[in-house]
């Protein structure tokens, strides 16, 4: 059990103590109320974890490594400069400063993308294949993709989401998290002054910041090699469909389907994780029923209940599919208020 105990701050220790117990009761209480089908495995609760301490210790090294210079105690430049001191994530930790839900979505389809990865028997197979294509530009797009993906898992072959992946407003969100968990250590831990601290974190956010490139990650090097494949006419091809999901490379796997129906990854990606999403989604993107099938298995659909989710496949009419998609082509802060009010 975790130890509770009052957070130092002196306001009201008991009151800490008590709350902390209490939002221990809640969050079971939510966690049990949640359907089997939307709770996550411990192996997924693992995977988000793990992938979510690499970022914010991603982050952390970065602005420390701006800050070390600053006029601070000696303490606390030998805390700053110390690798085995690890300083944001105990503090963001207790607090909802995480809970962002894009940058929880970007965890899961990590997450998910590393699962198809480990059960494909081949590895990177489509891109390799690809990468030496006989269309310049694919052949081009397919190298500048397959190196993203081969930085996407460290030595022990487990996932790594690398902040070169974030999209900018992400990215953000993070630095600024990390920068004020910061703010919080040199100040309560160490007695910094408050404008030096506010002043060296900012300047260091910002340069951080200044240097983040959306145009180099896997999601953007991915729809170039779709939109490479789509020019040299094979962007209908299902057994290429098939294959970037089953071969682990869901990125390509979202663009390619993106520009057959007319919606960016993210929208195709939400899709393909609601509950009747795939099989609509597969139907609007004019998938043959054989490929579809593959394409619900390697997504996780039960065996015996495929039979299910392929009839309705086919009594989907051609023309109602893509109708129905209207939803998902709308702004995605539009998408956003619709599903609060759903809810």
């Amino acid at each position: 059990m975790t130890e509770l105990r009052p957070s130092g701050s002196g306001v009201d220790g008991a009151a800490e103590l008590l709350a902390s117990a209490r939002a221990r009761v809640s969050a079971a209480a939510a966690d049990l109320a949640l359907p089997q089908g939307l709770r996550l495995s411990e192996w997924q609760r693992i995977t988000l974890r793990g992938l979510l301490a690499q970022l914010v210790r991603s982050v952390e090294d970065s602005l420390r490594a701006e800050i070390a210079q600053a006029p601070v105690s000696e303490a606390l430049q030998a805390a700053l400069s110390s690798a085995h001191v690890e300083i944001a994530m105990p503090v963001l930790a207790g607090t909802r400063a995480l809970a962002e839900p894009a940058l929880i979505d970007l965890l899961l389809r990590r997450a998910e993308e590393h699962r198809l990865h480990r059960a494909a028997a081949s590895d990177n197979a489509l891109l390799v294949e690809l990468a030496g294509d006989g269309d310049e530009a694919v052949g081009g797009a397919a190298m500048a993709l397959l190196i993203a993906q081969n930085g996407r898992v460290d030595g022990f072959r487990e996932p790594v989401l690398p902040r070169t992946d974030l999209p900018a407003e992400i990215e953000h969100h993070l630095v600024w998290s990390v920068a004020a968990a910061l703010r919080r250590y040199m100040i309560v831990q160490h007695g910094a002054e408050p404008a030096a601290c506010d002043a060296a974190l900012n300047s260091a956010a910002a340069r951080l910041l200044a240097g983040h490139d959306e145009g180099e990650s896997a999601e953007a090097r991915a729809m170039r090699l779709a939109l490479a494949v789509q020019a040299s006419g094979r962007g209908g091809d299902d057994a290429l469909l098939v294959r970037a999901l089953t071969e682990g490379s869901l990125a390509f796997f979202l663009a390619l389907t993106g520009l057959r129906t007319g919606l960016e990854p993210g929208a195709v990606w939400e899709l393909l994780t609601a509950r009747s999403g795939p099989v609509l989604l597969l139907r609007a993107a004019g998938v043959a029923r054989a490929p579809a099938a593959a394409i619900l298995l390697a997504l996780g659909t039960d065996e015996n209940e495929l039979g299910a989710a392929l009839d309705r496949f086919d009594g989907m009419a051609d023309s109602a599919a893509p109708t129905s998609l209207g939803l998902w082509t709308a702004d995605p802060g539009y998408r956003d208020a619709v599903a609060r009010l759903a809810q």
